[in-house]
């Protein structure tokens, strides 16, 4: 008899274990690449006052053109916002196309220090010709055109965005990047997908089942997720361009996949295989296997190291679940944290440190944790606020997507890497879990 799909994901995955004892491609056109320095002193936050005026149309008259630009800016200006590398600024005087040396007096009085202008139209495709000045010099760092079509305005917003963070650090922004998750809105756990602000919500399965725990593909063409569809938990991969699902594991007992290598090639599984779950690497080119540990308890959730040398999991090899790293190559293991119970790690993109959820004592509700690579440090990021559980990095490493029942159901949270400025991403009917980011 298969589990109820509206069992919570945590019991039902814990119960399992213990019991087993796209993109379109946007043109773009742009000079030498300019990276403007914002390293301040160790610890200290640093931000680009940005002037941001509403952005014009091409041909005024057209209201599409008009609503356009307005729609455009407003995805842009979120996405510079969520970054956290821009302070905004509105209140200054328009750009008409003609007047820029006019305006960028008035907007570095107002203490703007940089001036992000742009065009928009629209015909077959849609035009964006956008450009940032320095107020101090008077000179654009940043001049690129866009051509999209007009199917795809908000990847093209967050294009824009993304490339204006790398002009600014030289480094990948995460407008473009996307969450997948289970949700049980329909009555029964399906796996959804979404831009990482909350847009562009849509339904990836439809198996009237459990469907659970997906990971992106490094190259964001593909997932995998765990599915009780045909009364066992296989693992699938589904093409995200061509819509396409295909099995990779079905043996009997559980089939869940920890996470992707750097490179795409393997993949971190655990299988039960009617035992005690262990973890193997599986080659996605040839199929073949390789177990990594040989434990008579529980070990799972496996996550990779950002060099796949590394995988952090979770075992009950010495009582309650802690988590664990392990030496690919060696297979050697050490043990991280000495908590009450710790569950879903998650290795940062940067290397530093694993967040986890997990409690301190017995009667605590579940928190997000990190620890380092070393076990020495352990920060609690979240409090009490309801149970917070199955973090996931943004690929840049600076946020941390999480779900929270603070709210009375379990919700899709993101909060900053050190804790700070939880927020709900969306209003999404339901109860939501294991969510995954893209890079």
């Amino acid at each position: 008899m298969s589990p109820s799909p509206r069992a919570n994901p945590r019991g039902l995955l814990l119960f399992i274990i213990l019991a087993a004892s796209f993109f379109p491609s946007t043109t773009a056109w742009a000079q030498s690449d300019v990276f403007i320095n914002l390293a301040g002193r160790p610890g200290e936050a640093r931000t680009l006052a940005l002037g941001l005026p509403p952005f014009i149309a091409e041909n005024p008259e057209r209201s599409q053109d008009a609503l356009l630009a307005r729609q455009l800016r407003d995805v842009v200006r979120n996405d510079l916002l969520f970054s956290r590398y821009f302070t905004i600024q509105e209140d200054g005087p328009l750009f008409d196309g003609a007047n820029l040396k006019d305006i960028m007096l008035q907007w570095k009085a107002r203490l703007a220090g940089w001036l992000l202008t742009a065009k928009v139209g629209s015909g077959g495709k849609i035009t964006l010709s956008v450009q940032l000045h320095d107020l101090n010099s008077g000179e654009a760092v940043f001049e690129r055109y866009y051509r999209q079509e007009a199917a795809f305005q908000r990847s093209l917003a967050h294009k824009v965005a993304d490339d204006l963070v790398m002009a600014l650090t030289g480094k990948n922004g995460i407008a473009h990047t996307f969450l997948a998750f289970a949700n049980d809105k329909t009555g029964y756990k399906e796996i959804y997908l979404m831009d990482y602000d909350g847009a562009n919500f849509k339904a990836l399965t439809s198996h009237g089942s459990i469907s659970i725990l997906p990971r992106f593909s490094p190259d964001r063409k593909s997932l995998v997720y765990t599915s009780y569809k045909d009364g066992n938990p296989d693992l699938f991969m589904l093409d995200l361009n061509a819509g396409r699902r295909r099995a990779i594991s079905v043996e009997q007992g559980l089939n869940m996949a920890g996470g992707f290598s750097p490179d795409g090639t393997q993949l971190l599984m655990t299988l039960s295989r009617q035992k005690s779950p262990n973890l193997y690497v599986k080659n996605l080119g040839d199929g073949s296997l390789t177990r990594l540990t040989q434990h008579f308890g529980a070990d799972s959730s496996p996550t990779f190291s950002p060099d796949g040398q590394q995988a952090a999991f979770v075992s009950d090899r010495s009582g309650n679940p802690q988590i664990y790293l392990l030496d690919i190559t060696t297979q050697r293991v050490k043990r991280l944290t000495s908590l009450n119970w710790c569950d879903s790690p998650a290795w940062s993109p940067t290397g530093e440190w694993i967040a986890f959820a997990g409690r301190i004592h017995n009667k605590d509700k579940m928190d997000i944790f990190l620890v380092d690579i070393t076990g020495n440090q352990i920060r609690q990021l979240t409090r009490g606020e309801g149970s917070n559980e199955n973090p996931a990095w943004s690929p840049d490493g600076r946020f941390l997507a999480f779900t929270s029942t603070r709210n009375k159901r379990s919700e899709l949270f993101v909060m900053d890497a050190d804790g700070s400025a939880p927020h709900r991403l969306t209003e999404i009917p339901g109860d939501t879990f294991t969510p995954a980011w893209s890079n």
